[in-house]
């Protein structure tokens, strides 16, 4: 195992580093307890080396990491971990991952008899591989680790039973049904425009949360640990508006730091939002810096708990969420089945809006704050299945008479005024002498007096254009739809395929040309979404109809 030893300091920012091999045997046990004070002193471990448990402290998660070295059974095991977690703290490791790292090697010790049944030690690893295939790998990848740390006579033997542990293959991140995200959104759109601030003010974090996150690729934990003065406004820049986002990066000498800050530009209507927003949430009597003080989440909990953490953590996020789900999507809004969104799946909606609206790989990237362009590659997958959910439910939309508008602005998040909620077309309500009238198929419900100006190249793609075919019509225009739809099911697919390709490309070598290709291509894109839209949302009128 290796430890990063600093040797000294260039400058307040920048530190020379060299790794060092470390075994047990490396420090004797007085030289392990020298190390664990060291921590103490920076803040890193709160209590004794010879305590059954440590309490690191976290910022990221702000609440503090219980160790627990309770296998007393096994004393020098027990000795061998709490010196194992010091190594790995000092080499930047987090709390969480520390007392991960230490969960799963005490639960191999355990079960394996000390480490020395080997037959059930791969029974373990088999059994979990079958239950949870991450486990069953990272135990394996663990208890490698330690046993190369802490040397037995059983080593060998441990490390061909790790080493044949079968490769955990990492996949792309399970989303949740995309049909129900949207009408979450549309939950979350409706109820906090139509319901008093009194009321929704317990629930404002679920909102920012929703618009934020699907805007600007943001981990839960750097969400919640904004500030109350995150928002700056300079009229002397040509993008006056910008937040200051907090990340979590890998620092060996900060493991828990979120000191580093990225200040990203924002519209006006976000801008004036947020600082709405802000204003509400000061009405919490609370002393903190954070935007979401803890006071917040106690104001509206009849049963008093007592926090020590001076802001909203993951935890009080996801209970605050899971409240959320029961009292309004459940219990306003009568949605009682649908897949409940993971705190961290927005952070990968705002990406896939990013690729949906021709951001290269690269932009991506930095605001999503990956070390590696490739982490984007599987994003365009999602990104497919995205556009045609996205089509589907705006076509379920339209037909039930909210008629969206246009989604240059993003898929999914916060939209003021992202429905029209008037009726659809009516021809029986309409008074035929001042619209251009029948078409192939149907009706041209533009006014006469604007007639041609706005037509655009097709009339089944407008929003002016009622499906309203004659009797003897129908099978051919039906067919006339469908094959419609089918070619702009192509287009779409084809056009994320290209802009995936090009994206690629870019992240290799910036040319411009394949810049502004990505851009409209994506532009294409939005337009071909809206086009099936209409085209889809005839198409089950006709369906709906037939039905009856």
């Amino acid at each position: 195992m290796q430890l990063k030893v600093a040797l000294g300091s260039i400058n307040e920012n920048e530190s020379i580093t060299r790794k060092q091999n470390v075994k047990y045997d490396t420090f004797d046990l007085n030289k392990y307890k020298e190390m664990f004070y060291q921590l103490v002193d920076t803040n890193h471990v709160y209590g004794s080396f010879e305590d059954i448990q440590w309490e690191l402290p976290c910022n990221v998660s702000d609440y503090p990491i219980i160790i627990k070295f309770d296998i007393e059974v096994y004393q020098d095991y027990n000795l061998a971990i709490k010196a194992y977690s010091v190594i790995r703290l000092l080499s930047g490791r987090t709390p969480i991952t520390v007392y991960n790292e230490v969960a799963l090697i005490k639960k191999a010790i355990l079960e394996c008899n000390g480490l020395k049944d080997l037959q059930k030690l791969e029974a373990l690893l088999e059994i979990e591989s079958q239950l949870h295939s991450y486990q069953g790998y990272q135990i394996a990848i663990d208890l490698k680790r330690f046993t190369l740390f802490y040397n037995t006579d059983e080593t060998e033997k441990i490390i061909d039973i790790c080493n044949n542990q079968q490769m955990y293959k990492k996949t792309s991140r399970q989303l949740p049904n995309f049909g129900d995200v949207m009408i979450f959104d549309d939950i979350v759109n409706d109820y906090f425009q139509s319901h008093p601030i009194k009321q929704t003010l317990e629930f404002l974090p679920i909102m920012l949360w929703w618009l934020l996150t699907n805007i600007i690729p943001m981990r839960p934990s750097e969400f919640l640990s904004l500030k109350k003065n995150c928002l700056e406004k300079d009229e002397n820049r040509y993008s006056p508006y910008r937040i200051k986002i907090p990340r979590i990066k890998n620092n060996t000498y900060k493991p828990n730091s979120m000191d580093i800050q990225d200040t990203i530009d924002i519209d006006e209507k976000a801008y004036n939002f947020i600082r709405d927003a802000i204003q509400q949430l000061s009405t919490i009597d609370s002393d903190s810096e954070y935007l979401f003080p803890v006071e917040l989440l106690l104001a509206f909990r009849k049963v008093k708990m007592n926090k020590k953490n001076e802001r909203i953590n993951r935890r009080d996020f996801d209970l605050l969420k899971k409240d959320f789900y029961e009292k309004v999507v459940e219990e306003i809004y009568g949605k009682y089945d649908l897949e409940k969104i993971k705190s961290g799946d927005t952070r990968h909606f705002a990406i896939i809006n990013m690729a949906l609206q021709g951001f290269n790989m690269l932009s991506i990237a930095r605001m999503a704050g990956h070390g590696e362009i490739r982490s984007q590659y599987s994003y365009y997958s999602h990104a497919d299945h995205f556009a045609q959910s996205y089509v589907y439910r705006m076509a379920q939309k339209r037909l039930e008479n909210q008629v969206s508008n246009k989604i240059e602005s993003g898929i999914i998040g916060w939209k003021r005024y992202v429905y029209d909620k008037d009726k659809m077309i009516n021809i029986r309500e309409s008074d035929l002498k001042d619209i251009v009238g029948r078409v192939k198929f149907g009706y041209c419900m533009e006014e006469q007096s604007v007639f041609p100006n706005t037509c655009i190249e097709s009339c089944k793609y407008c929003s002016n254009f009622a499906f309203n075919p004659a009797v003897n019509e129908q099978k051919e225009a039906m067919e006339w739809l469908a094959n419609s739809s089918k070619v702009l099911e192509t287009k779409i697919r084809e056009s994320i395929e290209l802009m995936r390709d090009l994206s690629m490309n870019l992240s290799k070598s910036f040319v411009q040309g394949n810049d502004d290709l990505l851009k409209s291509t994506s532009r294409n894109l939005l337009t071909y979404m809206d086009m099936k839209t209409m085209i889809d949302s005839n198409l089950m009128e006709v369906e709906a109809f037939d039905k009856k």
